[in-house]
């Protein structure tokens, strides 16, 4: 009798050994990798159903710290000095309006033992049409005062004074865009492959720009200040012509 009550403990200890290394379902998982990355809540439960869960949670932070500084930049092409108290407030609107006005659905999960593909669909904010506006804006601000566009500092703060009343009022992108992260399971914890760094990178970017990747970025913004460079062409061939007779 005494056996037989040890054995069914081994067994009770082996069912709730088993059901505790399960895990989330592969469709938690995506929920909880995307609000981790892009809403950066549900902090304590990440680090519990993801492998090294608190330090993950910090290299995903890592790509908000990585955009602030690489798009600080980016609106310094001339070389001026980014200023940094206006560079770390534009950026922190920018991911306050993505975290407040950005959605995404879960569209299909391809699951094996191992892991699961799942892909999304991304309503991310509509960061190029807000670029675009800002090129308007600061456009009709040097017309209208030269001497910004004699300073290369002075043309860098008008950028970031214009961008960031953009941003404030930055609204989402009429389609969403479609991308796909692969994670993976092991003992009833999910992990990231190291061959999805690019994917994680993109599902962030999707949020904040509305693109599904940096080069289609790029590309939609490259196509938009074109835009604005025929409109001054434009209205430039409008203005008479003055009679010097």
């Amino acid at each position: 009798m005494k056996k037989l009550w040890i054995a069914s403990l081994l067994l009770v200890g082996i069912f709730l050994t088993s059901c505790g290394a399960k895990g989330i379902s592969a469709e938690d998982a995506g929920e909880l990798f995307v609000d981790r990355l892009v809403y950066q809540k549900e902090e304590s439960r990440f680090a519990k159903e993801f492998r090294d869960g608190e330090q993950l949670g910090k290299e995903l932070d890592e790509n908000s710290e990585a955009f602030e500084e690489n798009f600080a930049k980016g609106l310094s092409s001339t070389g001026a000095q980014v200023p940094q108290e206006e560079a770390s407030k534009l950026t922190k609107e920018l991911l306050k309006q993505a975290k407040d006005k950005t959605t995404y659905k879960i569209i299909k999960i391809d699951e094996i033992k191992t892991g699961a593909t799942i892909s999304y669909y991304v309503t991310g904010l509509d960061l190029v049409s807000a670029m675009q506006e800002m090129t308007r804006q600061l456009v009709k601000e040097t017309l209208a005062n030269p001497e910004i566009a004699k300073d290369d500092q002075k043309t860098l703060e008008a950028t970031f004074s214009i961008l960031e009343e953009r941003v404030k009022a930055i609204k989402i992108k009429t389609d969403p865009v479609e991308l796909a992260l692969h994670l993976e399971k092991e003992k009833g914890k999910w992990f990231i492959p190291e061959d999805q760094k690019e994917a994680v990178s993109n599902l962030f970017l999707a949020f904040i720009s509305g693109s599904k990747d940096l080069d289609s970025m790029n590309k939609e913004l490259e196509e938009a200040l074109n835009e604005v460079a025929k409109e001054i062409i434009d209205s430039l061939d409008t203005l008479p012509i003055p009679n010097n007779s």
